[in-house]
């Protein structure tokens, strides 16, 4: 996982290998939880780009305190 260092509300996870799917989005979700409280006003974004690639973002149309999910492949 690593981090856009010119946006700190967008992270970017590889998942090498299935068993880790689950834990690493969510510590993904987790930072970008505690990033929502701190700047308020956006739910999280989950976008999938390949079966073991995705986004994860701070985003105004999501409501705050909920995550949605989009499939980009």
């Amino acid at each position: 996982m690593y981090t856009d260092s010119s946006n700190e509300a967008l992270l970017h996870v590889r998942v090498q290998k299935r068993r880790h799917l689950e834990e690493q989005l969510d510590t993904a979700v987790d930072i970008l939880a505690e990033r929502a409280r701190l700047r308020g006003g956006q739910g999280i974004l989950v976008a999938r780009h390949s079966p073991r690639d995705f986004t994860l973002q701070l985003h105004p149309d999501v409501p705050f305190g909920t995550i949605q999910e989009r499939q980009e492949w």
